[in-house]
């Protein structure tokens, strides 16, 4: 409409105004005449600005990539509470900030529904797909999000530091039990090199931690560790 000469100052105030309150803008026009702006909201979730305060205190930056335009993209982020969010975003550029963020040595997390978001959800650490969201992005992601809820993720870390912490509880269990039940087992096959003979003890003796006498007492606890 430029091109053919038209010039829109009222048209460029009221898609400002629409895009600063967090809105997409969509101007209608025939011709080089402007009929209207349609103002195409997003409803942000309640209470995802608390959610998103709860990654922060875990230590998780979130950032928001978006297509929109600088302008709506600044009101919903505000909005939303996000660390940080980024305008106007290729599939490619999201792709690129995610690898940038890993090769900064970051783990990376991706939320996202489109088909646009799917190169991205495929390249992060853990992508969440929403169940909402397109076969591309359900086939990328790690997993999908039933309730698609992106806040999901508190829920997701949270689990994840149990796993990691019965695993470790588990992994130094196991490599424990396993130490006890050598250690119960090396008496009885070198029961006379931990003898006592002539009231010295013998040169393994220093590894008998258990005091075990006899080859069937070691036996025996290596039995009870087994189980």
């Amino acid at each position: 409409m430029a091109e053919q000469g038209g010039v829109f100052p009222e048209v460029r105030a009221i898609v400002d105004r629409v895009a600063k309150s967090g809105a997409t803008p969509l101007a209608v026009a025939e011709g080089r005449e402007v009929l209207g702006v349609v103002e195409l909201k997003d409803i942000v979730k309640g209470g995802i600005k608390e959610r998103f305060a709860e990654l922060r205190e875990m230590g998780i930056r979130t950032v928001m990539i978006t297509g929109d335009n600088p302008l709506t993209a600044a009101a919903i982020a505000a909005e939303a509470g996000v660390d940080d969010f980024m305008a106007q975003a290729t599939p490619e550029d999201k792709l690129r900030r995610i690898r940038q963020e890993q090769t900064s040595g970051h783990l990376v997390a991706m939320t996202g529904d489109g088909t646009n978001d799917a190169p991205a959800l495929a390249q992060a650490d853990v992508g969440v797909a929403m169940n909402t969201g397109t076969q591309a992005a359900r086939e990328a992601g790690n997993m999908v999000d039933l309730d698609s809820d992106p806040t999901k993720l508190v829920e997701v870390v949270a689990i994840g530091k149990q796993l990691l912490m019965t695993r470790g509880a588990l992994t130094t269990f196991s490599i424990t039990n396993d130490v006890a039940k050598y250690f119960a087992i090396i008496p009885a096959l070198f029961a006379s090199l931990y003898a006592v003979d002539a009231g010295q003890p013998g040169p393994l003796a220093a590894l008998n931690i258990m005091r075990l006498s006899t080859p069937q007492s070691a036996v025996l606890s290596a039995t009870i560790f087994a189980r």
